[in-house]
């Protein structure tokens, strides 16, 4: 009998840079799962719909990346705790035939969130208990998602204070996100009862509502200076530093924080790696925290290039690498633990298919191996 094959991939705007198939797909290797096929698609927000429709029933599963994780939740039903809140989904899987006149074949799911928990977590090891302070660079999608993560990261540390270094608002007053992270502490709260709200210990206030662990710093836009390598960064001199970013504020959180995550584009943040760069020999700094930059390309980014001189850096691969753990656990689960294919002649014996191993649950050994595979296509 032949064996029916199997298909997932990634959709995004662009697309060509993305490393999910090699992870995937070495995955499905590890797994043994040899009739199934992960690619990637050039989608749009405006073809996203119509793509979904013209799906046949040997497609279990999607990643979506950008500009398509909020595109997505109109198609499917979210069905984790963060789709929901967030409102961002990186995860379809198809629970019968696409189809998208019945969304509720479509299950959603956020992993990013897990996955730069995991990142951080790998990194940091122990160090994240102490971790006290937080910056998220961004105010997009990914931020979200990182700051859903660093609330997760308090359960279990003594984080009390979050800053986002991102553009004003269109009021040019207020800093985008601020207020809706703080509305998403606030929920978390009222959703989780007994979990710990991001505040200082030994928190006194009568009204703890009134006390906001996230705040704003402006970072003004500027044209990203694509500086070629680390020695260019350090013969710059003070006037460019004033070019890229108009206050030290943000430089000045980012070298006090305990973690970093940065959710900007490449070269977005080359301006504050040349401020930081600077501020560090001004102050004569020795140590930063951790850094997770989530892009890994190009690979390292000066901000990461920048930081490991003094601190812990983290490439956004890490995170990929997690999140995309996760996608393989959700997509194929149907599949390894059925006893059968969906063969008509259920009876015959010759049908079965024994999808069940011990490599088929043991994640760590698939982790590795999608982990050796990414490493070889960097």
């Amino acid at each position: 009998m032949v064996e029916k094959c199997y298909n997932c991939a990634v959709l995004g705007n662009p697309i060509s840079h993305s490393l999910s198939p090699v992870l995937h797909n070495a995955a499905y290797k590890a797994l043994g799962l040899n009739n199934w096929h992960y690619s990637k698609e050039k989608v749009s927000e405006e073809d996203l719909k119509d793509f979904i429709a013209h799906l046949d029933d040997s497609w279990k599963g999607l990643s979506l990346t950008m500009p398509l994780k909020k595109t997505i939740m109109s198609l499917g039903v979210a069905c984790d705790y963060w789709a929901k809140t967030l409102g961002v989904a990186n995860t379809a899987v198809f629970s019968k035939k696409p189809c998208i006149e019945n969304p509720e074949t479509i299950e959603l799911c956020n992993t990013d969130v897990n996955g730069i928990v995991m990142a951080l977590v790998r990194a940091l090891k122990s160090k994240i208990l102490n971790a006290k302070s937080a910056v998220i660079i961004g105010s997009g999608n990914t931020a979200s998602s990182a700051m859903a993560a660093l609330i997760e990261i308090a359960q279990g540390s003594k984080l009390s204070k979050v800053s986002v270094v991102a553009r004003l608002q269109s009021d040019g007053k207020t800093v985008k996100s601020v207020s809706r992270f703080n509305d998403l502490v606030d929920k978390y709260k009222l959703d989780f009862p007994n979990s710990r709200r991001i505040e200082p210990e030994n928190f006194e206030i009568k009204n703890k509502r009134d006390y906001k662990p996230v705040c704003g710093i402006e970072f003004p836009a500027s044209e990203p200076l694509q500086i070629d390598d680390l020695q260019s960064i350090e013969k710059c001199d003070k006037s460019h530093i004033l070019e890229s970013i108009s206050s030290l504020d943000a430089i000045e959180a980012i070298a006090n924080a305990d973690i970093v995550i940065s959710t900007v584009p490449a070269h977005v943040a080359d301006g504050l790696a040349l401020a930081l760069c600077e501020y560090c020999k001004e102050k004569s700094i020795k140590y930063l925290g951790a850094l997770l930059d989530v892009v890994y390309s190009p690979r390292p980014s000066q901000m990461l290039k920048v930081w490991r001189k003094y601190g812990i850096g983290i490439g956004g691969e890490e995170m990929l690498l997690y999140q995309a753990l996760d996608q393989v656990k959700l997509m194929t689960f149907e599949y390894r633990h059925s006893s059968d294919d969906s063969s008509d002649d259920s009876s015959d014996d010759s049908c079965i298919i024994k999808h069940k191993s011990i490599k088929a649950t043991d994640y760590d050994y698939i982790r590795s191996c999608m982990e050796k595979a990414l490493q070889e296509a960097l």
